[in-house]
């Protein structure tokens, strides 16, 4: 086995094998998007216009633009912006993927989005009240009046807060990833946790370590509901997990971990215009 590798945007800098972790999770997703829309977004009268802050590999944007729909989005990460944008151009699909952060992004001018999705919990990356407040505030900005924020995030109990550990494992020819996270006890003074990811990849007959290291922003029901009176322009339509069930709705409580919140900017305004 060679020599591991450890940063903070160890397994970020890897798009590929970044991109197997997640892999299965995307048919489930992009029903998901354009189920909840259905039910609870504006009415359309074409495709989706659909934003992803935080978009990763891009997998989720191939799979929206392969189904017709209008998608754009941007990461923090150079590698996993290039690995979107020539996953999207390999495939044939059109799509808008730049380089940006959460707290202080921008958007085509005069776009304005059916749709803005973040799932997995990437928006606990933003480490203060003040940075999250303006990360919300530019995603109801992104919406026209109707749309919809798709929030997704884990939960934290302080009452009850052991380590906790998830396996994730993919698969292409030749290549084998396993994906071990591992999250410490929360620190409830300073709203954090200790994050660890280390990635096997198995490659070519070859074995090495990928190790990333990071601090998660903690969210119990209370904070994240103190959080969303900062942006009265988004009301709170609905709660689902992670399994991403139309049928299966939440409270936002502690009965669970992870939560994906169905936010809406004010009023629907009709047929798109």
């Amino acid at each position: 086995m060679s020599a591991s590798k450890q940063s903070a945007t160890a397994w970020y800098d890897s798009p590929l094998y970044y991109d197997m972790v997640y892999a299965d999770y995307t048919k489930k997703e992009t029903r998901f998007i354009e189920g909840i829309m259905e039910r609870r977004g504006p009415a359309l009268t074409g495709p989706l216009r659909v934003l992803e802050p935080a978009c990763g590999s891009g997998r989720l944007l191939e799979s929206l633009a392969a189904r017709g729909h209008v998608v754009h989005g941007f990461d923090l990460n150079k590698h996993q912006v290039a690995f979107a944008q020539k996953r999207l151009k390999a495939k044939g699909l059109q799509g808008r993927v730049w380089r940006d952060r959460l707290q202080d992004f921008t958007v085509p001018l005069r776009v304005r989005y059916d749709v803005v999705h973040c799932f997995v919990s990437t928006f606990k990356y933003i480490d203060t009240e003040a940075g999250a407040v303006r990360a919300l505030r530019r995603m109801a900005a992104a919406l026209r009046p109707g749309g919809l924020l798709l929030l997704g995030l884990h939960l934290t109990d302080y009452r009850n807060s052991p380590p906790d550990h998830e396996r994730w494992i993919g698969r292409k020819p030749g290549i084998r990833v396993v994906s071990d996270t591992l999250s410490a006890p929360a620190n409830r003074p300073a709203r954090t946790e200790a994050m660890r990811t280390r990635m096997r990849i198995t490659e070519r007959g070859q074995t090495r370590v990928e190790e990333t290291l990071w601090d998660f922003r903690t969210y119990s029901p209370a904070e994240l509901r103190a959080l969303l009176r900062q942006v009265p322009s988004l009301r709170l339509l609905a709660c689902h997990d992670f399994h991403y069930d139309l049928g299966s709705e939440r409270k936002l409580d502690l009965a669970y971990s992870d939560v994906l919140l169905v936010l809406r900017k004010g009023r629907a305004d009709g047929r798109r215009r």
